[in-house]
Parts: structure tokens; C-alpha cells; sequence
């Protein structure tokens, strides 16, 4: 059966239970407790991230008791309203592709994450052992580990598959629907709904075919939203549900999974069922298996399988050669002296990078890698720096500079634990 691609949703059609009388989870929402944590897990991302109306965060924390008191406010009586989101064009390392983002406004940012800690322990459920992405305590090391794990048990061919342009494709007349019913509290029905369907707000400083980007309020889900990750499992729950009934080893982090099997057979059996279930149930679409250059194949363990950005070959497992290419092409675009960041900007770009990948690769055979891209992060700074006139003369930045401005080496976070192998 094919898969639909024009797919029709009005949320005139989504239809809510009756409020009860009293509203305990609206109430519990505007606390200024909850809010405050709320914040808290937000607020630790770049200081300078802001959403359409320029807030950035640090602007928000200098009058926080203010914010939080008139979110709580605005969301007991029911007059919290979200304000359109900034639209921005994410760089796609490798590629002249571009990610379309939604950054909400601070505040919204607020009230998104105290709706999602209200109702996360609900979702959980829907957080099945075969799924890492967006779980907590779980990670992308947790289905490396797990992946090396089966294959020593003897699942040594792999059905390695991703599903084409996720987050665009979502049904909504799927999703929401059936979200809004699983969150099960009425008095938070329209600011969920008002939530969720996030308009951007600065489409006409994108060009034309920018534009096309960008999915309409009405389809997909936002990549980088706040509830994004809490949908993208919900809505793949059937798929990991029916797989791990099949009997079939399954490791998913977000879109991308692989299938450990013993044989050939097994693999195609599993990547039938998966198709199936994907595009019949989700009216989702998975690359062809067999297709030259698709991302769906059979494949022998031992023969070099890549997934989540490592490569697992002669016994080690490692960054994939595309993923530190990349890294090395971020540090690149950071401190592109073409960009008009400011200085502040681009070291907290840089720092972020570096921090993000130092942590997740730091448990695998890196420590001769990272002390390489630690020379080619110093070598690019000390060029971005004598470009903008900071630094005049001499060698490349000292270790010691590099700390003084804030950088961080790669080489500090490999981890002390023993680190797996694919030793059998």
C-alpha cells in the first residue's frame, strides 16, 4: 500500500472531552514552583538563544520573578496565549541542506516545559525498552551498548534503516488527537492545542523557496520543540510495540533504528514488518531497501556498521569518519569570519560544540582523535582570532589561551571508565 503524501488536518476536527468542574492541573501548572522548574531546564541552554520578541535568556533570569509570576497568572485564568515562533534555517554539516527550526519565545519556552513535567510520567509508558532517544537515563552510549551487546550474543546481521524526513511527515490527525486524549486533563486542552500548533512568525524574511521549509501549523511536528521529544515517541510506539512482540531486537533512538538478526531472512522479515507498520499505521515512509544510496540495507555486523555517528569495526567503537567530518566543518562555519557574531557569540558557539561532542563520544576509542581536533580547534581559533585583528602575532594559541577565552579541550572528557569493545 502506498503512502499518502498529501495529508489533510484542520484542528477544527480535533474533538476535546468537556472541562470538569475545577481546573487542579491548570492550577498546578501556574504554581510558581512548577514554573520554576520549568525554567530551570530550560534556562540552561546558550544565554543568547531568544525566541521573535529578542528576549534572550539572560534578559529573562535578570526579571524572573516578574515572567514567572505573570505566566502563572496569565495560565490559571486561562489567558495564556503563545506568540509565533522565530523560524531559522539550521546548516546541515556536509550538506547544502537546511533543518527547519522553531524557536519559541523564552516565555513559551516556560510553559511548554512545565506542560511536558506535568505530563511525563503519563508518557512514560510509551518509552519501551527497545527505544534510547529522549528517555531518561537512557542515551545514544545506551543503544551503542546494547547494539554491541546483542551482537556478541550472535545477532550479527543488522537491518539498518531510517525513516525519510520524520518530523516533516508526522500525521498530525494521527498524533495530536490521540495525544490530547492520553494527557487526559481537560482544563489544559487549548493551551496545549494553542501550543502545538505554533505558527512561525518571520516567514517573510525567507525567501520564497525557504518558505517551503518551513511545515505549516497543520503538519509535522517542530524539530527542536520542547514537546517534540515526548511526541516523536508517543507517535512510534505502535511501530516499537509491534516490532518487540514480533520478537524482533530492535534499537531506536528517534528516527533512526537497526534490527539485530541471526540470519539474512530474519532481517527481511523485519524490515517488511517495519515498512508495513510505518507506512500503513503512521503514514510514515521508510528508504527502499535495495535503492542505490538508501539508507535502509542489510548488512554483516562485522563489516563496518555505522549508527548514531559511530562506526564499529576492528574491535573498537569510534566516531564514523562522515561525524568527525562534520565536527571539523561546525568548528569551520563557527568561526567563519564571515558571520556578524559577535565575539561573546561565537566562543559560546564553539564552547557548546565542543562540550556537546566531547560528551557524547568520550566513553569510545577517541583520546588520539580528540587530541587531534584539539590542534585543529586551536589552529582554526588562532586564525579566526588574527583575522578579526585580536591577535597580531607568534604560533598558534596556547593550551592556556584557549582556557582563558573560555574553550574547552576534547581531550578532558574521555571518560576514566573502561570503555566497550567489540571484542567477542
Amino acid at each position: 500500500m502506498s503512502v499518502a503524501r498529501s495529508i489533510s488536518f484542520s484542528w477544527a476536527t480535533v474533538k476535546f472531552p468537556p472541562v470538569a468542574n475545577g481546573s487542579s492541573a491548570r492550577d498546578q501548572l501556574s504554581t510558581s514552583g512548577h514554573l520554576l522548574a520549568a525554567w530551570k531546564k530550560i534556562s540552561r541552554r546558550n544565554e543568547r538563544s531568544h525566541g521573535l520578541d529578542q528576549i534572550t535568556i539572560e534578559e529573562f533570569r535578570d526579571n524572573l520573578h516578574h515572567h514567572l509570576s505573570e505566566i502563572g497568572e496569565q495560565i490559571k485564568n486561562g489567558s495564556y496565549k503563545f506568540t509565533p515562533a522565530r523560524g531559522w534555517l539550521a546548516p546541515k554539516p556536509g550538506s547544502d541542506q537546511k533543518r527547519p527550526i522553531k524557536i519559541p519565545a523564552i516565555r513559551d519556552r516556560v510553559v511548554l516545559k512545565a506542560i511536558s513535567l506535568l505530563i511525563e510520567e503519563r508518557f512514560s509508558r510509551y518509552n519501551l525498552d527497545c527505544s534510547f532517544g529522549y528517555v531518561k537515563r537512557r542515551g545514544p552510549r545506551d543503544a551503542i551498548e546494547r547494539v554491541k551487546k546483542l551482537a556478541d550474543e550472535g545477532y550479527r546481521v543488522v537491518l539498518e534503516a531510517d525513516i525519510h524526513k520524520f518530523f516533516d511527515e508526522v500525521d498530525p490527525g494521527v498524533l495530536f488527537p490521540k495525544f490530547i486524549r492520553r494527557v487526559h486533563r481537560p482544563s489544559l486542552n487549548a493551551l496545549i492545542m494553542d501550543g502545538l500548533r505554533m505558527e512561525v512568525g518571520n516567514l517573510d524574511s525567507f525567501s520564497d523557496e525557504e518558505k517551503k521549509l518551513f511545515p505549516t501549523a497543520d503538519s509535522g511536528m517542530p524539530q527542536g520543540g520542547v514537546l517534540s521529544p515526548m511526541l516523536a515517541n508517543f507517535y512510534l510506539y505502535p511501530f516499537d510495540e509491534a516490532m518487540t512482540e514480533a520478537g524482533f531486537n530492535l534499537v531506536r533512538y528517534a528516527d533512526d533504528f537497526v534490527v539485530m538478526c541471526k540470519t539474512e531472512q530474519e532481517a527481511e522479515e523485519a524490515y517488511a514488518l517495519s515498512k508495513r507498520i510505518l507506512e500503513d499505521g503512521l503514514h510514515l515512509r521508510l528508504h527502499k531497501l535495495g535503492e542505490d544510496g538508501s539508507k535502509t540495507r542489510i548488512l554483516q555486523f562485522d563489516r563496518g556498521l555505522k549508527f548514531l555517528g559511530v562506526q564499529f569495526s576492528n574491535g573498537q567503537i569510534a566516531p564514523s569518519q562522515s561525524v568527525i567530518n562534520k565536527f571539523r566543518e561546525r568548528v569551520r562555519s563557527i568561526l567563519d569570519v564571515r558571520q556578524s557574531k559577535s565575539l561573546l557569540d561565537t566562543l559560546t558557539s564553539l564552547r557548546n560544540t565542543i562540550n556537546g561532542w566531547g560528551q557524547c563520544y568520550r566513553y569510545f576509542e577517541v583520546k588520539q582523535l580528540y587530541a587531534e581536533l584539539d590542534a585543529h580547534v586551536r589552529n582554526e581559533v588562532t586564525g579566526y582570532l588574527r583575522q578579526h585583528k585580536f591577535l597580531l602575532h607568534g604560533g598558534n594559541l596556547s593550551r592556556k589561551q584557549l582556557r582563558l577565552l573560555g574553550i574547552p579541550e576534547l581531550n578532558n572528557f574521555v571518560g576514566a571508565a573502561a570503555r566497550p569493545s567489540l571484542a567477542a
